[in-house]
């Protein structure tokens, strides 16, 4: 801590003391990993000191999608993205046309399509 990286506690049990203590951490609870990890996956989306490197991630992790339903859950991710490079464009187009996965993938190519459009319009 305070070396200007961000850290985001879980709680397992038992949440930090204080007025906002429950609000201070992610619930741990084991039942709920897959939740626990989306959770901090978004949060490190939305972090202003980690959004670049996550939309790296996110970006990175759409083109090099290995079926379908993979394609189209990490479509829904670069949609919510909230930081943009414009080599994301060119990459994202390349992949569209490249990989079967997305170019086959149910109205995936139309969202590609739309999202680029959408970036490019806000650079203006």
């Amino acid at each position: 801590m305070g070396r200007g990286v961000p850290v985001f506690s879980v709680g397992f049990g038992q949440d930090p003391y204080g007025f906002l203590g429950r609000f201070q951490a992610f619930k741990g609870d084991t039942d709920l990993a897959p939740e626990l990890a989306l959770d901090l996956f978004t949060a490190y989306r939305k972090h202003k000191q980690t959004r670049r490197r996550m939309a790296e991630v996110v970006v990175t992790r759409f083109i090099e999608s290995e079926s379908f339903a993979a394609a189209k859950l990490r479509m829904g991710w670069l949609e919510e993205l909230d930081f943009w490079e414009k080599s994301f464009s060119k990459r994202l187009e390349s992949a569209a046309e490249s990989n079967s996965q997305i170019a086959n993938a149910w109205r995936v190519p139309e969202r590609v399509n739309a999202l680029i459009k959408k970036w490019a319009a806000s650079e203006v």
